[in-house]
């Protein structure tokens, strides 16, 4: 299935079919019918507007620009990955691209004290290998 239709356009047939499809198993998983979710939604979206301090209008065009933007930039960065797969290029990991390297020395006090607190409270532990030593792990 493609993307969201660029602002100004209609969506396809199958992407019209695919909301559909969408709301109505969103509204069975609230207990409501597909009409009574969509008003829902829009009461929702009503507050939202008004709290922004916009009308309906402009509060859907600021959510569609936005959501336009994303997949645009999800799009570049696919194709930045895929053309750093086909040259051999290592891909680049996280937000900025870089992975940080993690330098042996004094522990921060800080780091430690976040340690401990998680350490207290009920959380998975996972046991992985680092540097060749079990440490456990948060998740």
């Amino acid at each position: 299935m493609s993307g969201p239709p660029a602002p100004g356009q209609q969506p396809t047939p199958q992407q019209m079919a695919a909301m559909q499809q969408q709301i109505a198993m969103e509204a069975q998983k609230r207990g409501m019918t597909p009409q009574q979710f969509q008003q829902w939604q829009r009461q929702q979206i009503e507050a939202e507007a008004k709290k922004n301090g916009m009308s309906f209008d402009q509060y859907v065009n600021k959510i569609k620009q936005q959501a336009y933007e994303n997949h645009q930039r999800q799009q570049q960065m696919a194709q930045q990955q895929k053309a750093a797969q086909e040259s051999g290029q290592p891909q680049a990991q996280g937000q900025a691209g870089q992975q940080v390297p993690i330098n042996p020395g004094a522990p921060d006090p800080k780091a430690i004290a976040v340690a401990k607190w998680l350490r207290g409270q009920d959380l998975k532990l996972r046991t992985c290998l680092l540097n060749g030593q079990r440490k456990d792990m948060f998740r």
